[in-house]
Order: C-alpha cells, then structure tokens, then sequence
C-alpha cells in the first residue's frame, strides 16, 4: 500500500491509482474469505511501505489496510470477523536490521501485535493426548541476522531459544514457522538469488537468511512447515536434513572441540557469529534444499517451505490456501507437488494441503472498473431520450 510518496511523483493520476489498488486488494481479501472461511488470516509482512512514513501518513495507511482487510466498515466502524488476524513484520514494516529504530517497533506492536509469538491449536481432543496440538510461531525474521540495535536481536533470540528447547521437550508435535525472509538455499531453487547486503557490518538488504541462521531453524526447531513472503515471485521447496552426521569444530587454542551436532541448539547468536564458518559448514554438511517441482518423495525429514506469491496485482492477485486434516490411512510419509503447491502427509497422522488462488490480474480489475462506471454513466443518460 503506497500513499503519499506516490501522489508527489504523480499528482494526478496517483491519487485514482491509489483509490483502485485499494479496491482491488480489498476485492482479493473479500474473494478468499468468502470462498474459504478461514479460521486464521496471515499477513505475510511488508503491509505498506511504512518503515520511513511520519505518523500522520503511518495511521492514514493503518486506516486503509483494515478497510482493505475488513476490519472496519468505510465509515471506520468495526466489522466483527469470522477469523484471527495475525501479522509479520517485514522489512517494509519496521527496516532491516541495519536500520530498525525503537519508533518503528514501538508503533508497529501497538497496532499489529508482538515480533515473535507462538501459539497451540487442538485438532483433535488434545486434552487427552498431545496427538492433535500442532504449534505455530511467528518469528520476527527482520532481526535473526546482524543487527544494529542489540536489543531488538536479543529479544528474537531468546524467542528463539525458548522455542528451540520447547522442541526438544515435545519433538512429537508438529511445528508450522511464520517469517518473513526465506530460508537460505542455492541458487536455481526460486527465482531470488541468494544476496545479503551490509552497512557498517550490519544488515541493509537481504534476499534469505544467512546459512548458519537458517542450519539452527532447521536443526533447533525441526518445523514441518514454514511460511514466509518477501519475494514478490513466490516459491514453493523442501529441505532435507540428515541428522546423524557429526561435525566437531576446535575451540581456538584450547584443545576443546564443539560438536555442533550436539551443540549448536545451546548456542546463543554471539557464538554463531564467533563460529559463523563452522556453523555454514556443518549446514552444508547436513542439509540440502530442493524445488518445488521435485517435490516428490517421502517426508522423514522434510520440511516443506513456501514462500508466498505476492497479492499485488501484478503477480495476479494470489492468495495462499493451507489446510490441515486427519488422514488416518497407513501410506505413511509422504510429499507430493500439486502445481503450485503440495500435499504432505506425516506421521503424526495429519494430511496438510497448501494452494495457490489467483483471484484476478490487476489489469482485468481495472478494465472492469472502468466498465461499470461507464456503465452507470450510461444508464442515466439513456433515460433523457
């Protein structure tokens, strides 16, 4: 969502752009929760480019994305919803980590929620067993990696942690990730690159997260899935984990040796950065990444990872179906592509289906537009004849 940057560049026809985008987003929102009745709507970060905006245009942004999501009514009166609004911060939000200020992430938790928070749902009379909890998390992926002000990186981190050793206490449940920038992978996966770019050793641009950020998320945590945005292209991937090798590092001159097999989930992210080298090594050594159209194979430890397709009109209006349901068969693990997207089933007993919805090119919209207020033009002109 852009607002007053745009009309200085086009005075003119900036303000009629900004009025159909607005209707065109909003007629995505309404399409999926009409079609869909979700039980939770995700905003994948990077809601309007406000991570520079001053106050008065921040809020006049704020008011157009809960009109465009429903939240509120063109008199800004609230709208009651059928499902929870949850959010990730992304660089459009709040900066990158090189330029995040405590006012960005101030401004941004009053009004769409913590950074980082997790969350358990019962699919199935959890209160008898742990079969049907699966957990969610959202992580504020804007300050895993080298940040300027300390304290916004030591609060991901001990999020980060807790969850990592709430893992290791429950390995049987399923975990479904939220962050906004991918996880690292080779080149040829997606269409983005990996590319990170710094500032005074700090973080100014960033395509995925670093390799050894992206090791301790895949090791630590073990999720089944992860969900993320930033790239505007989409892509959907896999990653494959081999967890028995053993990779033992010296510890400078004290004849120590680190066996980040063991270790690297007690690590905090002053020792990744000391031992970034070795940590990227042991990544390189235990995982490996594939596409989305090879996606075929059995799931033992796979972690699917979809980066969803923009909304923006140009990328043709997409919005990102995820569905979890009982599958009590014995075909035991298994992931298979579908387009784009996938089906997985795991042991746990689950089947999870996520699906790409393209509910219309922006170019389409506006010709549609356009037709309807020519015809309402039309039909009272008729009438003086």
């Amino acid at each position: 969502i852009e607002g007053d940057a745009k009309l200085k560049r086009e005075p003119t026809t900036g303000k009629y752009d900004l009025l159909v985008n607005d209707y065109y987003l909003q007629h995505i929102y309404a399409s999926t929760i009409a079609a869909f009745r979700p039980q939770y709507v995700v905003t994948m970060g990077d809601m309007f480019s406000s991570q520079r905006t001053n106050k008065e245009e921040y809020y006049k942004r704020i008011d157009r994305f809960k009109w465009i999501s429903h939240q509120v009514d063109a008199n800004m009166a609230p709208i009651s919803g059928s499902h929870a609004y949850l959010y990730l911060a992304g660089n459009h939000d709040i900066g990158y980590g090189g330029e995040t200020r405590a006012y960005q992430v101030n401004r941004y938790t009053n009004n769409f929620g913590p950074l980082n928070h997790d969350w358990m749902v019962d699919f199935h009379n959890a209160s008898q067993s742990s079969n049907g909890l699966h957990q969610f998390a959202i992580i504020n992926a804007m300050h895993l990696d080298k940040t300027r002000d300390e304290q916004f990186r030591n609060a991901t981190w001990q999020f980060l942690q807790q969850l990592a050793t709430q893992r290791s206490q429950h390995p049987e449940i399923p975990l479904a990730l939220f962050l906004h920038i991918p996880l690292n992978k080779p080149a040829g996966i997606c269409t983005t690159h990996p590319k990170t770019n710094y500032t005074d050793g700090f973080v100014k641009y960033q395509d995925y997260l670093s390799p050894a950020t992206s090791a301790y998320i895949l090791h630590c945590l073990a999720p089944t899935l992860v969900f993320n945005g930033h790239d505007h292209d989409g892509c959907l991937s896999a990653h494959k984990i081999r967890r028995t090798a053993s990779h033992p590092v010296a510890l400078g001159d004290s004849g120590n040796t680190l066996q980040i097999s063991d270790d690297l989930c007690r690590m905090n992210f002053t020792e990744i950065d000391t031992y970034q080298a070795e940590v990227e090594a042991f990544g390189e050594a235990t995982l490996s990444a594939v596409a989305g159209s090879d996606l075929t194979s059995t799931a033992d430890n796979l972690v699917a990872e979809v980066t969803v397709r923009s909304a923006m009109g140009a990328y043709g209006g997409v919005t990102g179906i995820f569905d979890i349901s009982r599958d009590d068969s014995s075909a035991g693990s298994h992931m298979r592509a579908l387009g784009r997207g996938f089906t997985l089933r795991t042991e746990h007993g689950y089947r999870y289906q996520y699906r790409e919805v393209r509910l219309g090119d922006h170019l389409i919209i506006r010709i549609l537009l356009v037709a309807n207020i020519l015809g309402a033009i039309a039909v009272p002109a008729a009438l003086l004849f």
